[in-house]
């Protein structure tokens, strides 16, 4: 058998891309576990019940407390509620560690409300 240059660099380009693939793999299931987010609203609102559309967790048919106790340990929080609802959450998460990336008023001219936040909450 004789080796030649380029089968070498053949050899070589194998090799590299054999070896890429596993970390491609978990570079791509980094990336999609840290675009996944929590979602909060509140079904009563037609913006926010359209922003989540039907997944996450719904302020409308739980507490604070329970929409609290099922938000620990999230790493990424995102949310379109009411002004009143988004300062409780703020104040509880904050005290698990997550910060305020997002905060911005949002118009609901559906539901005639003024008072809707579209906010994200992240782990530092």
């Amino acid at each position: 058998m004789r080796t030649t240059r380029r089968g070498v660099l053949k050899g070589g380009a194998l090799a590299g891309a054999v070896a890429a693939v596993p970390v491609a793999a978990q570079a791509a299931a980094g990336v999609a576990a840290e675009v996944t987010a929590v979602i909060v609203y509140d079904s009563r609102l037609a913006e926010s019940a359209s922003f989540a559309g039907g997944r996450g967790i719904d302020l409308a048919a739980v507490s604070l407390r329970d929409a609290h106790a099922a938000l620990v340990g999230a790493s990424r929080i995102e949310g379109l509620t009411r002004w009143s609802d988004w300062t409780v959450l703020r104040g509880l998460l904050e005290e698990q560690g997550l910060r305020r990336t997002v905060e911005t008023r949002a118009s609901a001219p559906l539901s005639g409300h003024d008072g809707l936040l579209r906010w994200s909450m992240a782990a530092r």
